[in-house]
């Protein structure tokens, strides 16, 4: 008897810090009055190789995707035209910070939220735990639902700067554009070296590769838990540490979460796993693996 097919599965997707790095707004006294003052949006390497997988003919045969942003929807409408432009329009849906049920008096402050899963699945019931991803740089946002999670490396000012370096290290040096003068940026956390690419974490090629893993996979959340995303000498690694006897108790879940995401970003072996997988993903699509960073002034840091 043929196995069963395994269900579509839905891919939640954050921007700003995930997908891409919004600079700083501008002060009041630089731009005319004209509604709320919008940022530079500079998308993360690989972006245009993301976009084509997700929404590419084969793709979306077993995949849904969405956006699901703490940003106003002002906001997400800006950066979506930036980075997706008319393919936002194949999004199952886009959701905003309209859609986090906060306060009156919290939705204008910068407040800690969360992204309940639960309201995605009560909206679209076709989907649960067991087939939905949330693409996010906050572990915090998704503490709800910890195995549905791929948390990524927040894309900050220093890891674009890194970016730009790479890129115009590799370009003739007659067209290397000018080096902006430096700017103090601050600290985060160390950045992993993927090899012979240029960006230093090559988020979108690394959840294309994650993807193409569930593809086939019954139930997304059991398939994180068990360290699907680890590389398996680290996966290794991480199940020979010893548990506390309680199941129940905090120290032995807490085990559970270093094998299901908290290492990942920060192992190379693990990283390395993924730049290939995910390459390979989509060469198999025949779409180009191109870094696509763009150049010029770095964006004062975010605050």
């Amino acid at each position: 008897m043929a196995a069963a097919q395994a269900p579509r599965k839905l891919l939640v997707l954050d921007l700003n810090g995930t997908l891409l790095l919004r600079a700083q707004r501008r002060s009041a006294s630089s731009t005319p009055n004209f509604g709320p003052r919008l940022r530079t949006v500079h998308p993360r390497p690989y972006m245009d190789a993301f976009k084509e997988y997700i929404f590419h003919p084969s793709t979306t045969k077993w995949l849904d995707a969405m956006v699901w942003s703490s940003a106003q929807p002002h906001s997400v409408a800006d950066m979506l035209n930036h980075c997706f432009g008319q393919q936002q329009r194949e999004f199952l849906a886009i959701w905003a910070r309209d859609t986090l049920g906060l306060p009156s008096e919290l939705y204008n402050k910068k407040t800690p939220t969360t992204k309940d899963l639960a309201k995605i699945w009560a909206a679209f019931p076709e989907h649960s735990q067991q087939t939905t991803l949330l693409l996010d740089d906050s572990a915090r946002k998704a503490h709800l639902h910890p195995y549905n999670h791929i948390c990524v490396l927040e894309y900050v000012l220093d890891v674009r700067k890194h970016d730009l370096d790479v890129w115009r290290s590799s370009l003739p040096a007659d067209t290397v554009p000018a080096k902006p003068k430096k700017q103090k940026a601050p600290k985060s956390k160390q950045v992993p070296q993927a090899p012979d690419l240029a960006s230093a974490v090559d988020t979108p090629g690394e959840c294309a590769s994650a993807l193409a893993c569930v593809f086939h996979n019954h139930n997304v959340a059991e398939w994180i838990k068990d360290g699907g995303l680890l590389a398996k000498e680290v996966k290794e690694a991480v199940a020979e540490q010893p548990r506390p006897l309680s199941p129940d108790s905090l120290a032995h879940q807490m085990v559970g979460l270093n094998l299901a995401q908290e290492l990942w970003f920060n192992s190379e072996a693990t990283v390395n796993h993924w730049v290939r997988r995910g390459m390979h993903a989509l060469e198999a699509l025949q779409i180009p693996v191109v870094a696509g960073i763009r150049g010029g002034e770095l964006p004062p840091a975010r605050t």
